[in-house]
């Protein structure tokens, strides 16, 4: 039978967890941000034994507190930055260790791209974080900064903390349903909040992504859910058809009749007779796609597949994380939670990845395959001492 105490923590953990999707159901009404489905895009593999590799002394962080790079032993190449309204590559960036974080001031045609390139994905990806430190290329007045800056901020009078778009093309045919995003770490998490908030997170999460996998214990903690389903924008088009400015707009969900609509690429979907509310609604627009696509990925169709013939976007944002104090951003009574000590001295990630099991169909334990489309690490510099004492101690039990 069920101990009072547990019955009792339960109690707390539903109560918490209906709070949070108050909060979150209004902050969804705020500013019109769609967001069925909020989600932080990172992960790490569990083979990725360099984490840390080499992580500079915080002081040579050019946008300190923070570093954006990409992920050591993931294959990334990154083939240059360059601004949004230019293919001409800075050569302040010909160091890959400090990749630039933009901040939502920049001026339209002034955010920094990144040009990259693994073995499955070949695109360009812009990163906003609220409060970043300004980059050394928006210390002029090419950004506008002689303007008045509050026409210019892209955060203002929005929830959300971080924006990501990634928009390129697959090297090769991939299912749409094996290609997955979300957080993944390489050792054990470090000192966790109370057990009831971290239920009620986990609750919170699961009621947003209904095919999230999540993982709390062991050495290899993860979150990871279906990409197409995870982003808040997606949309397809033909190579070369947009320019990198566009990346900078608001961006709005294709009618789900348009030639653009992921929702396109499903069997039958030329057929099917759409609601007039999608006419108007970007929201109802979104929440049709992934309600369509959390479908496709729980039935593990192997059809549709990303094309190498077509460009894709995704869009995504999130709302929980303070990225200038690295903290998590609960409603109350929860509040907010230092990541430091829940991290381990590991970094945060955008990532996707192909997710693959291998083995029969009759096997239980299926070994798993995992392949980078895209894997970037964001540091704040709270994590560096656990980071290198943490490779000071994987150095000696090698020895």
């Amino acid at each position: 039978m069920m101990s009072t105490n547990e019955s009792k923590e339960d109690a707390k953990t539903r109560v918490t967890a209906d709070k949070l999707m108050k909060v979150y159901d209004s902050c969804r009404e705020l500013n019109e941000e769609f967001s069925a489905g909020r989600r932080m895009s990172s992960i790490c593999s569990d083979g990725d034994d360099c984490n840390s590799s080499l992580l500079p002394r915080p002081e040579n962080w050019p946008q300190r507190p923070l570093l954006l790079r990409p992920t050591p032993g993931a294959g990334m190449n990154i083939r240059g930055v360059r601004y949004s309204s230019s293919k001409t590559y800075l050569s302040q960036y010909e160091e890959v260790q400090n990749l630039p974080i933009n901040n939502g001031l920049e001026a339209r045609g002034n955010c920094l791209v990144i040009d990259f390139e693994s073995d499955l994905f070949i695109g360009t990806v812009c990163l906003r974080l609220k409060n970043a430190r300004r980059s050394a290329c928006h210390g002029n007045d090419r950004d506008g900064s002689s303007n008045d800056l509050s026409s210019l901020n892209y955060f203002q009078n929005k929830k959300r903390t971080f924006q990501a778009i990634i928009r390129g093309r697959f090297k090769k045919r991939i299912p749409m349903s094996k290609c997955v995003t979300g957080q993944m770490f390489t050792r054990p998490a470090g000192a966790l909040p109370p057990r009831f908030i971290v239920k009620a997170a986990v609750l919170l999460m699961s009621r947003l992504a209904p095919q999230l996998q999540s993982r709390l214990e062991g050495e290899c903690p993860r979150f990871l859910s279906p990409l197409c389903s995870t982003a808040q924008t997606a949309y397809i088009m033909k190579k070369n058809q947009n320019t990198d400015e566009d990346l900078e707009d608001e961006l709005q969900e294709p009618h789900p009749s348009a030639p653009s609509s992921f929702i396109q690429s499903l069997p039958q979907s030329s057929m099917e007779n759409h609601p007039v509310l999608l006419d108007t609604d970007n929201k109802a627009r979104i929440k049709k796609r992934k309600k369509a696509f959390d479908k496709l990925y729980s039935n593990g169709s192997v059809e549709p597949s990303f094309c190498p013939q077509s460009e894709y976007c995704f869009e995504f944002f999130q709302h929980l994380i303070l990225f200038d104090k690295f903290s998590l951003d609960f409603p109350k009574p929860v509040g907010q939670h230092s990541l430091k000590k829940m991290l381990n001295g590991q970094p945060l990630r955008m990532l996707a990845v192909h997710q693959e099991e291998k083995g029969s169909k009759v096997e239980k334990n299926k070994a798993e395959e995992m392949t980078r489309l895209w894997s970037f690490d964001i540091w704040h510099e709270s994590l560096y001492e656990d980071a290198i004492n943490n490779d000071a101690t994987n150095a000696a039990d090698l020895q």
